[in-house]
């Protein structure tokens, strides 16, 4: 008896927009930013801390990240050793994979896990074919071949971050329910907004949105829809962590912390810092200064 298995018409697109092998020297930075694309950063020596939407950590070699499009990230190389790295932008158009993809703003795998064997194949493969493709004895016959390895390879890649999609102790970030819901427009708007939230984090949200030609409330409803908070919400997280970063990696007097951070005097930060973390700025203060801090 003869078996047939007949696979449906398989028809989609993957866009490989960039890829990067690079060293970056110490003390490197890139600004924050966001583009509709996904990207994939592997941190092959060295380490930088990533900011990606509101949240700030640091990634070790061996560690991967996929950010999701749409949201603002940040990379700062804040050690005096160079920053060696394996990057990728790319997108697609299967509505399942690509939604998956979003669940999260984004998905983490640590140098341990047992995913960063296999993803590391991958990556070695894309690679060689991207350092054979760019070589001058490179073949036109085998160029093309080449650049087949690396879709397929970067098919690899994305199929195993979009099982880790479901895996909650991958997922990380404060993604809203509603994000994929925007359009390219409000999209744009809600990182307007972030931007003039980021830049004067104690101006008013009705001349945030005089400023876009919005109302007040359709501007909190856009970037609410976006960031899973409200512009207030977002922006007492954002000078809390900024000021944990300087607590811990500053000298700075309570008095000019506090003076560096907006607020009308120390004792005004001292309330507002207990308000959010139940203790005082000196007793989240570590008791000695890390010796690799700048």
């Amino acid at each position: 008896m003869d078996i047939e298995y007949k696979l449906p018409n398989l028809t989609s697109t993957l866009q490989i927009i960039g890829s990067t092998l690079g060293i970056q020297p110490p003390y490197w930075s890139y600004p924050r930013h966001h583009h509709f694309l996904f990207e994939l950063l592997y941190c092959k020596e060295g380490e930088v801390r990533q900011q990606v939407g509101l949240d700030s950590f640091t990634l070790h070699a061996g560690e991967w990240i996929l950010i999701r499009s749409g949201i603002s990230h940040s990379t700062d190389n804040q050690s005096d050793c160079p920053y060696v790295y394996f990057n990728l932008h790319f997108d697609l158009d299967d509505p399942i994979i690509r939604a998956k993809l979003c669940e999260s703003d984004y998905i983490i795998i640590e140098a341990n896990d047992p995913k960063s064997v296999l993803l590391s194949m991958h990556r070695e493969s894309i690679e060689k074919a991207f350092l054979y493709n760019t070589s001058p004895e490179a073949e036109e016959s085998e160029t093309a071949i080449g650049r087949l390895l690396i879709q397929s390879h970067t098919l690899g890649l994305v199929s195993e971050f979009a099982r880790l999609s479901k895996d909650s102790s991958h997922q990380r970030g404060n993604h809203s329910k509603y994000a994929n819901e925007l359009t390219v427009f409000e999209t744009e708007v809600a990182h307007s907004i972030e931007k003039k939230l980021r830049s004067d984090p104690h101006g008013s949200i009705a001349e945030v949105a005089a400023s876009l030609g919005i109302s007040r409330g359709r501007c909190t409803h856009i970037f609410t829809k976006l960031y899973g908070q409200a512009p207030r919400q977002y922006v007492s997280r954002l000078i809390l962590n900024e000021a944990k970063h300087l607590l811990i990696h500053s000298t700075l007097t309570i008095e000019n912390l506090a003076e560096q951070l907006g607020f009308q005097s120390a004792s005004h930060f001292s309330r507002q810092f207990r308000r959010w973390t139940g203790m005082p700025p000196s007793a989240y203060r570590p008791r000695y200064k890390p010796s690799h801090n700048k």
